[in-house]
This record gives structure tokens, C-alpha cells and sequence, in this order.
């Protein structure tokens, strides 16, 4: 096998001219012994995988907490096309295996002997007709085998594909924004009419792509559809991965495998998600803390730093011995625009949220540039001070005084912290309510609602 790629780096002439016959019959050789180098790159993607998936998970709930949309969509992505590779490598392995196993009987007893078997003649010619020869079933499987690896690497690339089409929308409404040409309401129906008339194209060559290229055939729909599909086939790159869709798409059984795995996925993966086993009629684990339940993502010594997501806000503990309460409140780009809503003075005339060059540090490899990019303390204290403003904590029905300052956590999330006096509290259970605006960023921009954020139980027990 080595020998056959040496020759290939050796000569490659050879390769250039991809109709002579040297090159088809070192291409014939390849084929042959191309099963070894399959199972080398399924063993090292399996384990690279097996590795990569936790770290994925963490990176996702980082995202999430720290509202990085992009890099949330991204491992969003990412996560669900690795785990097809996963999935089907893993099948391409076992299959292989039975391919190697079916091999080695072959050498030792030969073809299947039906007479040998003894069998009425029914059965014989029934056996005859669907199982056949040995020799067909260990082809069939060599098929299989070859389909199943190409297709695994399809789904990757098909997953880049929708990455990049939604990645690409995302960048020219960024840069619409970024470069400040339209006011904020001009931006918005920009959004909504780029979207609408991008994602009408985007749904073409999806129909196209579910349908096998029914939008190339004829002859007005391929004039009408050709400039689309030269638009989407630059912005998904699709030079790289085009030759093995076409390849599939002419095979009767194949195409149907390459096409409809995908949507089968997403729609198995949806079917599943909704589907779990519910353990009591009346009590649910997903419910927000209250002063009947208590949900771990309230407090901070249960919480799985890599996995959970973190509530409006958290405590240390369920049980607190101490005389006083550590309260953080994470920062959120709604709270920042609920700051604006409190104290107008603090809306910037040039919003720097989201995407860009905002200084900071900068490196090249063996260099490191550190740009001063300190705020205003004055302006932030009197950021504090409308935070503090807009927030009103109690324990119980006792209003507690509080003066929150800002920090980071192990995940350099930025979150608003206090720390409550509760040494007059009786031992007990106590109930820790937040009062604030509350809403989405659209609803917020018309009406302001104040209402209970959360409620969190807990028992104070003097040491």
C-alpha cells in the first residue's frame, strides 16, 4: 500500500494527465488496497472525536453565556456535522470488520455449498434467489463499505455549506451596521429585506439540493436558476466536495443515502428532543426557582461550570452559614440596554457592542501590542449607579440595601456582584426575590415592564 502512494509522489507526472493508462491503472491499484488507509483515518477520526466533543459542549455553553451569537452558531454547527462523522465512521468501521471477517471465511471454506445444507427445495431456491453467492454479499458490503466514508465527509462539507450561507448574511449585515452608513431603523429593514430576498435564493438551491438538481433540468428553469447556483456555489466553496455530489447523484441507491441523510438527521434529532420519559405528573426538573423549587443553575457550588447555564442570578449555596450573601447577576447585552432605558444619558451616540476592532491587545507570533482601552471610571460609576437603581433585591418582604460593582468570572463574563447583610436573619428557609425590567430587546424599545426576575430559596443557619 505504502509502495503505491510513493509511486504517486514519485511520479507525478503520472497525475497530470488523468486519461493515460499508467495513471488509471495506478488508480486501480489504489482502489483495491484503499480499504487500509479507510480504516487508518476512521480509527485516528473516531478517537480525535471522542476527544474533541466535551471541549465542543464547553465552548458552546460559554457562548451562550456570554451572548456570543457568531461563536454560539458556529459550535452550533460544528457539533451536529462531527457527529454525523462520528456516527457513520463508527458504522463504516464495524461494516469494514464484517468485510474482514467475511474475507477470511471465504478463504476458509469457499463459496456457500446449498446442497450441502440439505434443505427442502423451497427453502434452497428461496435461499438461492436472496442470499445468493458469498462472492455478491462481499462485494455488496465492499460497496457499502466505500459509500459509507465518502458520504461521511459529504455531510461535513454539507454542513460548511449551510455555515457559510448563514455566516455570509451575518457579515454583510455586520458591515452594514459597522460602518454606520444607516440610522438604526434603516438598518433594520435592511436586515429584513437582505434576509428575505437572500434566504428566498437559499431556499432554491435547497429545493434544488432535496430534489437532485430538479432545477437544472429543463430548459427556462436552468437559465433562470444558473446565475443562483454560480452565487452559492462561490460562497459555500463548493469546488472542493462538487465532484463526489455528482458522483453519488448518478448511483440509483447512493444518491438517495447522500441526499436524504442530512434531513433525516435533523429530523430524527427534532423527533428526540422532544421525546423523554416524564417522572411524576405534577413535579418538573426544568422549572425556574421559586419558593417550591430550587434549580441548580441558581447556585453556584452545584453548578457544572462546563455544561450548565448560568440563571439571572446566583448564590453560593442553597445552605448559607455565613452573615452575609454573596448575589452576582451576569451581565447580559439586554441588561446594558435596560441601563440606557434607566439613565438616557449613558446611550453612546456610537454603540461598540458586538464585532470589531475595539483595541485591547494584539499580537503577532513573538509580539504583543497592548493598546490603552481603559473607560471613564466617572462614566462608570455612573453606570453602577444606574444598575443599582434598577435593580431592587429583597429577602422575604425586607427590601435589602445593596451597591453591586462589576467583575469577571473563570469564563471572563463580565456580571454585576453584591454582598447582602443577613446577619439579623432567623435559621431557616428565606426567599431571595430580584425586582427589574423585563423583556426582549424589540418588546423593551416600546414598553418597559418591571416584574419579579427570580426568586431563589435558601436557609440560613448561624454558625
Amino acid at each position: 500500500m505504502q509502495k503505491l502512494y510513493i509511486e504517486a509522489l514519485i511520479n507525478p507526472s503520472m497525475s497530470k494527465d488523468y486519461n493515460s493508462s499508467s495513471f488509471k491503472k495506478l488508480l486501480d491499484k489504489l482502489q483495491q488496497e484503499s480499504w487500509q488507509l479507510e480504516l487508518l483515518i476512521s480509527g485516528f477520526a473516531i478517537f480525535g472525536l471522542f476527544q474533541v466533543i466535551d471541549p465542543l459542549q464547553e465552548e458552546l455553553t460559554k457562548a451562550i453565556g456570554n451572548d456570543d451569537f457568531i461563536y454560539g452558531f458556529f459550535i452550533q454547527t460544528i457539533y451536529p456535522a462531527l457527529t454525523i462523522l462520528l456516527v457513520v465512521l463508527l458504522i463504516h468501521v464495524i461494516l469494514r470488520g464484517v468485510w474482514i471477517g467475511a474475507l477470511g471465511l471465504r478463504y476458509v471454506s469457499n463459496e456457500i455449498d446449498y446442497d450441502e445444507l440439505r434443505y427442502s427445495k423451497k427453502f434452497t431456491e428461496h435461499l438461492t434467489k436472496k442470499v445468493g453467492f458469498f462472492d455478491r454479499y462481499i462485494s455488496r458490503l465492499e460497496n457499502i463499505c466505500s459509500t459509507l466514508f465518502a458520504i461521511a465527509f459529504l455531510m461535513v462539507f454539507y454542513f460548511m455549506a449551510y455555515m457559510l450561507i448563514i455566516g455570509f448574511y451575518t457579515l454583510i449585515s455586520n458591515l452594514m451596521e459597522v460602518t454606520g452608513i444607516l440610522s438604526n431603523e434603516q438598518q433594520i429593514v435592511f436586515n429584513v429585506y437582505w434576509g428575505f430576498i437572500y434566504f428566498s435564493f437559499a431556499l432554491l438551491i435547497f429545493i434544488d439540493f432535496l430534489g437532485m438538481g430538479v432545477l437544472k433540468k429543463g430548459n427556462l428553469r436552468p437559465k433562470i436558476y444558473f446565475p443562483v447556483y454560480r452565487f452559492f456555489s462561490i460562497i459555500t466553496l463548493s469546488f472542493l466536495y462538487r465532484p463526489l455530489v455528482y458522483n453519488f447523484l448518478d448511483q440509483k441507491r447512493a444518491k438517495w443515502v447522500a441526499t436524504f441523510l442530512l434531513p433525516a438527521y435533523l429530523l430524527i434529532s427534532f423527533l428526540l428532543s422532544a421525546f423523554s420519559k416524564q417522572h411524576s405528573n405534577y413535579l418538573t426538573p426544568n422549572a425556574d426557582s421559586s419558593s417550591i423549587y430550587a434549580n441548580t443553575s441558581n447556585y453556584e457550588d452545584v453548578i457544572n461550570k462546563s455544561e450548565d447555564l448560568v440563571d439571572f442570578a446566583t448564590i453560593p449555596s442553597k445552605v448559607i452559614t455565613t452573615s452575609y450573601l454573596p448575589l452576582k447577576i451576569p451581565f447580559t447585552t439586554f441588561k446594558e440596554t435596560a441601563v440606557f432605558k434607566q439613565d438616557s444619558s449613558l446611550t453612546p451616540s456610537n454603540d461598540e457592542r458586538g464585532y470589531g476592532f475595539n483595541g485591547g491587545k494584539m499580537s503577532i507570533p513573538g509580539l504583543t501590542f497592548s493598546i490603552n482601552n481603559n473607560k471613564n471610571i466617572t462614566e462608570q460609576k455612573k453606570y453602577l449607579k444606574a444598575v443599582n437603581k434598577m435593580y431592587k433585591v429583597l429577602i422575604d418582604s425586607t427590601v435589602m440595601e445593596k451597591e453591586f460593582i462589576y467583575t469577571t468570572n473563570s469564563n471572563d463574563r463580565f456580571q454585576f456582584e453584591t454582598f447582602l447583610d443577613i446577619s439579623s436573619l432567623n435559621n431557616g428557609k428565606h426567599l431571595l426575590h430580584i425586582i427589574g425590567p423585563q423583556g426582549d430587546n424589540e418588546l423593551f424599545k416600546k414598553k418597559i415592564k418591571i416584574d419579579t426576575l427570580v426568586t431563589i430559596p435558601f436557609w440560613r443557619f448561624k454558625e
